[in-house]
């Protein structure tokens, strides 16, 4: 099947489970309960916080400093050298593996669900869930290779990662503790194209990001 040039996308066979936000991992609060305290900052060290319970008790996480930077985590360069198109499902490479959970800074016992759950929110993507890891193996794309020319075959992600606090309230403290801090990481869906080395693409895109990095 022949594709003109800029990007050829196609989407992944495996869908990946979409977390709804866990923003706190107590007891279903009523409406009379007090709500969590309002965190401004997630830099603070494990210990207690200068920020009243003012009634509150429960656990839950905050996160900060979320990024999502795109990655390309298979490509392959191709060069047509016939005076002929050459249409293919070339084999795409596999450069870089992503993997999605959390990695502690210091405390212990974290959900890594609601952690991803609250990047998922932030960051406003669907998010694979904790373990997820992208393949290892190679891709296939579908692409044509126009006489003389050069093409990048590849596949990439949007990756999430930010830092984390597990915060908790409970009987007997009047402020805040840290219980535990690090930084999470997931991944959206995957894109996967063909981009031709001698065209322009859309600045930002995961096509300009495959053009820039291998042709």
């Amino acid at each position: 099947m022949n594709h003109s040039f800029g990007v050829i996308y196609r989407p992944l066979a495996a869908t990946f489970l979409a977390l709804g936000v866990v923003a706190w991992a107590g007891p279903t609060a009523s409406a009379a309960e007090p709500e969590p305290p309002g965190i401004e900052s997630a830099d603070g060290e494990v210990g207690t916080m200068a920020v009243p319970c003012e009634g509150y008790k429960g656990t839950w996480y905050t996160v900060s400093n979320v990024a999502k930077p795109k990655k390309i985590t298979h490509a392959t360069r191709h060069y047509n050298g016939t005076s002929s198109n050459m249409s293919s499902n070339f084999t795409t490479g596999h450069q870089l593996t992503l993997t999605a959970g959390i990695t502690y800074t210091s405390g212990a016992s974290a959900e890594a669900s609601a952690v991803i759950g609250k990047l998922s929110a932030t960051a406003s993507l669907s998010l694979a869930a904790s373990g997820s890891k992208t393949s290892t193996s190679s891709v296939a794309v579908t692409a044509t290779v126009k006489p003389k020319k050069y093409v990048v075959t590849y596949a990439g992600r949007v990756q999430v990662t930010g830092n984390w606090q597990k915060l908790s309230c409970s009987s007997g403290n009047s402020s805040v503790l840290v219980k535990a801090k690090g930084t999470g990481r997931s991944h959206h869906v995957q894109e996967v194209g063909a981009v031709q080395c001698d065209i322009a693409q859309p600045s930002g895109s995961m096509a300009a990001l495959a053009k820039s990095s291998y042709c």
